[in-house]
């Protein structure tokens, strides 16, 4: 049988990488399309692996400029892509490099035999849809489904590395979140996530929502978040109502900010929890982590 050959798009970012380097694991000959090569000479900020030397074949181009893609799904039996804007850019929208990017793909793949296109989007995507990220995602889930080609669409509700964020808040003493802190949420770590993202290369249409093994109360990871880096917890809960007066006010003045606080309510207002997958603990990630954050 001949290996089986995939394209990760987005190699650089979190998920590519541990994408990439399930695959090479399972015996697949691996391919990565990435703008910046140099990015994958190091590890990534949160422990991802590095690629170069690991992968197969680094092919350089830019989704946002479809002349640069010519022939990158060559050959190529699945493609994978968790490509996207990691926040809002001056002169760059999530519908630019989210669904625009993505569609550049997905219409060079669709010139070649290429059998899957597995793409990563958002848990609950359908309760958030006024944000412009999810949208960017859910309109480039539509091209897909319309497409023809088998697919798979993986919604993870959070990773590990998105909490690191509560710990650099509990380091400054302090953690101020909308809402009571009861709803609950299961993040999953990235390298569990690349092992469901080479699962679900076999054939067949489908949607996976995923988290990971542990379920927490936000206020439970907020408390873990300081006692990882040995401080006493102190927590604020601004009621709801406020913050979506505030979202109201600063979202005809700065839409960045405005996205920001529409994700903050959304996610307060919707149960995240997701079928639990993986076997890595957020409790070994933050005490790993947990070093770097602890200024005393």
């Amino acid at each position: 049988m001949a290996m089986q050959k995939v394209l990760v798009v987005g190699a650089s970012g979190h998920i590519g990488r541990y994408a990439a380097l399930a695959f090479k694991k399972r015996g697949w000959f691996v391919r990565v399309l990435v703008r910046d090569p140099e990015k994958l000479k190091r590890p990534g900020p949160f422990g991802e692996p590095l690629l170069e030397g690991v992968v197969d074949e680094i092919v350089t181009g830019d989704a946002a400029k479809p002349d640069t893609l010519f022939g990158i799904a060559d050959g190529i039996d699945t493609v994978f892509s968790s490509m996207g804007l990691r926040s809002s850019k001056p002169g760059m929208s999530y519908h630019d490099i989210d669904y625009l990017g993505n569609a550049n793909i997905l219409q060079e793949v669709m010139l070649h035999d290429v059998q899957k296109f597995i793409y990563v989007s958002i848990f609950k995507a359908d309760e958030m849809m006024e944000m412009q990220i999810v949208k960017a995602h859910e309109d480039f889930v539509q091209a897909l489904k319309d497409s023809g080609i088998d697919y798979s669409i993986l919604r993870p509700n959070a990773y590990f590395s998105d909490m690191l964020q509560f710990q650099k808040m509990a380091t400054s003493g302090v953690i101020i979140w909308p809402g009571d802190g009861s709803l609950r949420i299961n993040p999953i770590h990235g390298e569990d996530m690349g092992d469901i993202c080479v699962d679900t290369a076999a054939p067949g249409h489908q949607e996976i929502d995923i988290g990971g093994p542990d379920i927490f109360t936000y206020k439970e990871m907020f408390t873990l978040a300081f006692t990882t880096i040995d401080k006493e917890p102190r927590i604020i809960f601004i009621p709801l109502w406020i913050v979506k007066g505030l979202h109201s006010f600063i979202k005809p003045l700065n839409a960045r900010i405005a996205d920001m606080l529409a994700f903050a309510i959304a996610v307060n207002e919707i149960d995240n929890t997701a079928p639990r997958y993986g076997e890595r603990h957020m409790k070994d990630f933050f005490e790993t982590f947990g070093g770097k954050n602890r200024t005393d």
